[in-house]
């Protein structure tokens, strides 16, 4: 299937409210049912980093079909949003409009393009794999509901976010773009810190807070702050979740601590381009 017969045009051309709609009609009957105002599009996609002229609306005549947001950050990018709406879905244009994406990305000079597929969203799962995607690792989500959120006493004390997004960026390993701590310090918020040894960033713009950020210091590590942190988090902020970012390698903390894991998971899949 080629695209010949559609119009397409970068995301720079329209606002977050006309987006908005746009991504509601493409997502109709999506596997997880997703919709977003344009004020919550606005705060979401700009902390992901989303670069409205790499994005791309394919359009038949003057209705929008498909819509594909692209968030960048260095050479680095990623497929945030991609979905076309029920009626045009299954004739061979999701794996045209991919190859054209890719190769823009190529164009523009990126390494590399991820993606992340919810678990049980096989054809979307295929459609990437098909243009070269591969599968990475699994993120999970938590919640803190059900978790002993009593403590003696709440020590957790403000800390600005920017510090604690800046000890992490200090680490060597990379962290899935849902939960680095630059989508998660420019998202409302507040960064809190226990004893100066563990810090976290919660962020406040959903409808339950979301812990997007942890970190312990290195000399203060094995010694169970991470556990006590979690503990007063979900006592701090009741019904705090950890989103659906969270690799395998992550889980057991949560797992150890009462956290209980939501009925959603993610495939991260990478493409070096």
């Amino acid at each position: 299937m080629t695209l010949q017969k559609l119009r397409v045009s970068d995301a720079t051309h329209f606002n977050s409210h006309e987006l908005a709609t746009i991504l509601n009609r493409c997502f109709e009957g999506y596997l997880v049912p997703f919709t977003l105002e344009g004020e919550m599009f606005a705060s979401r996609f700009a902390a992901e980093s989303l670069s409205l002229a790499d994005s791309r609306i394919w359009f038949e005549g003057e209705t929008p079909i498909a819509l594909a947001l692209i968030t960048r950050r260095g050479w680095r990018s990623r497929l945030a949003v991609f979905a076309i709406r029920p009626q045009w879905r299954g004739n061979g244009y999701g794996k045209a409009m991919m190859q054209s994406l890719l190769a823009e990305a190529r164009a523009r000079g990126d390494n590399e393009m991820i993606v992340e597929v919810i678990k049980g969203n096989d054809p979307a799962q295929r459609l990437y794999e098909s243009v070269g995607f591969i599968r990475e690792y699994r993120l999970r989500s938590f919640t803190s509901v059900g978790a002993a959120e009593q403590t003696a006493s709440l020590t957790l004390q403000p800390f600005d976010p920017e510090r604690v997004a800046g000890m992490i960026m200090g680490e060597p390993h990379a962290l899935p773009w849902l939960i680095h701590p630059l989508t998660a310090l420019a998202l409302p918020g507040v960064g809190v810190a226990l004893e100066d040894n563990a810090f976290a960033i919660v962020n406040t713009l959903f409808k339950e807070p979301q812990l997007r950020a942890l970190y312990v210091t290195p000399e203060a590590r094995g010694q169970g702050y991470a556990s006590r942190l979690l503990a007063q988090l979900a006592a701090a902020f009741p019904g705090i979740i950890a989103p659906c970012a969270v690799p395998d390698e992550l889980s057991g903390l949560f797992e150890r601590n009462g956290w209980r894991e939501q009925n959603i998971q993610q495939y991260q899949l990478r493409q070096t381009l």
